[in-house]
């Protein structure tokens, strides 16, 4: 984990000490979810809960490169049943919730660098720190792995003036297999305003 943290400082610091010839921009923006695979399995519902910000450097006309942290909450409550988890059984309502924390190295690259409507397909990799709890009656299970995570991305980038655009993209994130966790994901279609620095 402070290897990946370390990577991404060095990159963001090396970015912005390069001088003001070539654009950046930062992005904040809002995530709907969409669970996939095991965290499906453990939460179904759609989360409407989730924000990211984005740091991205232009190396050339149509590549960016920077730093993503995102901060997505999932949560829902299952009726009253018998659960069984290991040589454990209960009954009762259960609240189930789970925090995602991506925090990812990523690059943009734009497939047309100069019209105001810019498409886009991106890519991340770094880390993703998940917190899943289940509270039923008095009691909290929890787990809080480090997954080594990647996160493919397509998006638009749409420049409303000179130094603001509005971006919408879809992503997928992925984490990797971690602790008693195995793979995390889900699909995130996020809404933002990015402002050129």
């Amino acid at each position: 984990m402070k290897k990946i943290i370390t990577i991404a400082m060095f990159f963001s610091l090396l970015f912005a000490t390069k001088g003001y010839s070539q654009e950046s921009y930062m992005s904040v923006n809002y995530g709907v979810s969409f669970t996939s695979g095991d965290m499906n399995d453990f939460i179904s519902k759609v989360s409407w809960r989730g924000g990211l910000i984005e740091y991205r450097y232009a190396v050339n006309g149509n590549l960016f490169v920077g730093v993503d942290v995102g901060w997505y909450v999932f949560y829902e409550k299952k009726n009253y049943d018998t659960y069984t988890s290991g040589l454990e059984t209960l009954s009762g309502v259960q609240y189930r919730y789970q925090n995602e924390v991506p925090i990812l190295v990523s690059a943009e690259y734009f497939i047309s660098a100069f019209n105001s409507i810019k498409p886009y397909v991106g890519f991340g990799i770094g880390t993703m720190y998940s917190e899943r709890s289940i509270d039923m009656g008095m009691y909290r299970l929890k787990e809080n792995p480090w997954h080594f995570a990647i996160k493919p991305e397509v998006g638009i980038l749409w420049e409303m003036s000179y130094s603001t655009a509005l971006k919408v993209a879809g992503k997928y994130y992925n984490g990797f297999k971690a602790g008693d966790l195995d793979n995390q994901g889900y699909f995130s279609i996020s809404v933002g305003f990015a402002f050129k620095l």
